[in-house]
């Protein structure tokens, strides 16, 4: 792409030569002359051709934008957009009474069982196992590999990774002389425009429903316990886990690695770092830290008191 094609795409303006080629995107230390890169600090040294920065950069020709990360955000989604071919594989497996739009893709070694819905524009992957009784909705992305159990309801416009495990039993026993398994008769509700990353895995109810609000984004490798309601526009970070009948409320922040007992109450707004544990419910609008997890001003101040000031800063 030329230089004035990527300055229309982002809004931003051109200097230096308009019709400059570029031939990557990449980080300012992965760049070479050939190449644009982002420039959050005007202080980085880089040896791209072509920069897009808040200021202009001597000697180089560039984009300059009001807000690099917006702009970042604009030009990649442009460039990673994915044309898939439309059209159901003879080597799928779609069982009967499955309703399918002719607008989905469903790619090789997908198998589909009876009485599913997937509506318009949506796409399963190669090898997905999509279980009886699944309401799949519009605009959906079902990456490869991935299962889908009885009684799961999609919204619109949900993207599930790659390897993720959506509405196996969940993890209940009931002893007697030894453990026998509580059989789970709930499902799974996932609400529009949430984001599932590969290898999550989502618990159904055991009764009712395991239920994750619109717009909640969840990386890889977290894992949501049978029951638990999660709120809108929350973000779930790697490796963390919620365990059964939790509830979420809206605008929640987990960090990395965090881990929440089961039947609390996690309020609106609240932010939990990294490699925290969730023992009691967490009140609104507040932000928490370690084992167990305590507001995070005490914790600086308990650390400042055992290391000094310094290390509580770091």
């Amino acid at each position: 792409m030329k230089l004035k094609d990527i300055a229309n795409i982002v809004e931003g303006v051109v200097y230096g030569d308009s019709e400059f080629e570029i031939k990557n995107v990449l980080s300012p230390e992965e760049a070479q002359e050939s190449d644009l890169t982002f420039m959050f600090d005007a202080r980085t040294s880089t040896n791209a051709g072509v920069i897009m920065g808040s200021e202009k950069k001597e000697g180089k020709s560039g984009i300059i934008v009001k807000d690099v990360k917006q702009a970042m955000f604009l030009l990649l989604k442009h460039l990673s957009r994915l044309e898939r071919p439309k059209g159901i594989s003879q080597k799928s497996i779609v069982e009967e009474g499955v309703r399918l739009s002719k607008s989905c893709t469903v790619e090789p070694y997908a198998v589909i069982k009876k009485n599913t819905v997937i509506g318009n524009n949506s796409y399963v992957g190669a090898h997905c196992y999509i279980d009886a009784n699944v309401v799949i909705g519009d605009n959906c992305e079902i990456h490869p590999n991935v299962i889908i159990y009885a009684h799961t309801k999609i919204g619109n416009f949900v993207i599930i990774g790659a390897n993720s495990v959506i509405g196996k039993e969940g993890f209940g026993y009931f002893k007697r002389e030894k453990y026998e398994r509580i059989r789970h008769i709930g499902g799974v509700i996932i609400e529009n425009f949430v984001e599932l990353g590969g290898n999550v895995t989502v618990d159904r109810g055991t009764m009712g429903h395991t239920v994750i609000g619109a717009g909640t984004k969840i990386d890889n490798l977290v894992h949501i316990a049978h029951n638990v309601k999660i709120g809108k526009n929350c973000m779930i970070m790697g490796q963390s886990g919620i365990a059964g009948s939790s509830r979420l409320g809206n605008n929640i922040v987990l960090c990395g690695q965090v881990g929440i007992s089961d039947h609390l109450e996690i309020e609106d707004d609240v932010v939990v770092y990294a490699k925290s544990g969730v023992f009691k419910s967490l009140k609104k609008s507040r932000k928490y830290s370690g084992i167990p997890a305590r507001e995070h001003s005490a914790v600086l101040r308990a650390i400042a008191r055992l290391y000094g000031s310094s290390q509580a800063d770091r």
